[in-house]
């Protein structure tokens, strides 16, 4: 089973901040992947380092559509978007999905 390690990406541009998570399997790819989606939000003078792109939890990739799994696979990861408002609990808060059985 694949594992998707998920980096939480604050970056500050064009006097917005920017907040995604960046599902990949390294650091590599999550900055080049990084840098790819801030410059297609029209910021492509910003570059993202580790500093704001941070290793912060790992999901299992059956958790994510098939289109992100499709993209995970081609790409070597995707970009999901997230509200810039900082957790209370933090920089990176884990989402924990429960399944019930009947």
């Amino acid at each position: 089973m694949h594992t998707v390690r998920v980096f939480d990406t604050w970056v500050k541009a064009s006097g917005r901040t920017l907040h995604f998570d960046v599902m990949t399997s390294d650091e590599a790819t999550a900055l080049r992947l990084a840098n790819e989606y801030v410059a297609s939000q029209g910021d492509a003078a910003v570059s993202v380092t580790a500093q704001e792109c941070r290793y912060c939890h790992a999901e299992p990739l059956v958790m994510f559509s098939e289109h992100q799994q499709r993209q995970f696979h081609e790409s070597g990861g995707f970009i999901v978007p997230l509200t810039a408002q900082p957790s209370k609990h933090g920089r990176c808060e884990s989402i924990v999905i429960t399944t019930r059985r009947a």
